[in-house]
């Protein structure tokens, strides 16, 4: 597996928000926004973006690893993500 830079990772969790998930909330998308309160994704969308990750970016992220602080901010699921590559 490639390791990707923080930036490709940024790139990607965008990319998937934005025409994938078809998130209405992608414009408010920084590395400060909360995905719950500020891009509005609910537990169902975290699940549909780990989905993408895994198959687009060919990560594995075990599901013993997911925890909910991993996914509080943009900037907390890159921290996690580049944990992973």
């Amino acid at each position: 597996m490639k390791v990707l830079s923080r930036e490709e990772l940024y790139l990607a969790v965008y990319d998937i928000l934005k025409h994938k998930l078809n998130t209405p909330t992608w414009k408010f998308f920084e590395e400060s926004a909360r995905l719950n309160e500020d891009l509005y994704m609910d537990s169902i969308m975290i699940l549909q973006l780990i989905l993408h990750l895994e198959l687009d970016l060919g990560l594995n992220i075990p599901d013993d690893m997911l925890v909910p602080k991993d996914f509080h901010t943009v900037e907390s699921l890159l921290d996690f993500l580049e944990g992973l590559t």
